[in-house]
């Protein structure tokens, strides 16, 4: 597997995701936004999409070439191995993805249904006054996501070591991979969705500085407990949803590229 086979892949899946999945993260987001009672749920499910295409495409092939090339240097089937690999990979990625993440919630609740065009992204940024306002969110990104790949990657690899066959085609690996992935994605998600409501109001007031701790406690006080799991079941069906066609595609497009490889090495005599 060649580098570019793994910036190819990343690539493809991120996209593959962000077209088909896309509307599932904007109903969570208006439903984890503090003003989700005046939110109309399902209007302009696509706002904000056009920079999440553009970064999470970069972001995708910095985690995926992060996360192969920790693996190969760490100890191989271990669990800590992977939740270090994983990780690594996560706090990479999240540097490239924030400021996207950022306009895009921002684009998700603006109530004016302007699609995919550029006015929602114009609107998103007008509480956004600084360049760094674009990463308030970091932090609580990966507050959110190192605990989410942490106790996902490990079970997905477990399960596709067991569920694909070695020398499977391209599409086997990919149907494979993706119930591995979305099974191993639910639960991690359900666990971490405290951490995601919190993250997902702090990027919608992007331009003010707020500590985690600071809006848990807010999240609590207005909502009580269960404030912190809202969007928790739509955003584990989003995730085993998402996450099966993320892993499925990225790890179908690595056995299609190698398969395709091979097959013209042997037509060229290697």
């Amino acid at each position: 597997m060649t580098h570019g086979d793994i910036l190819l892949s990343g690539a493809l899946a991120a996209f593959t995701v962000d077209l088909l999945v896309y509307p599932l993260d904007t109903l969570k987001t208006r439903l984890q936004s503090p003003a989700h009672r005046h939110l109309p749920l399902f209007r302009g499910l696509y706002q904000g999409l056009g920079p999440v295409v553009l970064a999470t495409l970069p972001s995708a092939g910095v985690f995926f070439t992060t996360y192969e090339f920790a693996r190969a240097r760490l100890p191989a089937d271990r669990v800590s191995s992977n939740v270090l690999a994983s990780s690594v990979a996560e706090v990479a990625a999240c540097a490239v993805i924030a400021p996207a993440e950022v306009v895009k919630q921002n684009a998700q609740v603006v109530q004016k249904d302007v699609g995919v065009g550029p006015g929602a992204v114009v609107r998103a940024f007008g509480g956004i006054r600084r360049a760094s306002d674009l990463w308030s969110g970091y932090g609580a990104l990966v507050a959110r996501n190192l605990p989410y790949v942490a106790l996902q990657f490990p079970a997905f690899e477990w399960l596709k070591k067991r569920w694909c066959p070695e020398g499977a085609g391209g599409l086997e690996t990919a149907v494979r991979s993706a119930v591995a992935a979305g099974c191993a994605g639910v639960g991690a998600a359900w666990l971490t969705t405290p951490v995601d409501v919190v993250k997902t109001r702090i990027m919608l007031a992007a331009g003010e500085r707020m500590r985690i701790r600071d809006v848990a406690a807010d999240v609590v006080g207005e909502e009580g407990l269960r404030g912190l799991w809202r969007g928790a079941l739509l955003r584990s069906a989003w995730t085993m949803l998402g996450s099966g066609l993320y892993l499925g595609a990225y790890e179908g497009s690595k056995a299609w590229l190698e398969e395709r490889r091979q097959k013209k090495n042997g037509e060229a005599g290697f």
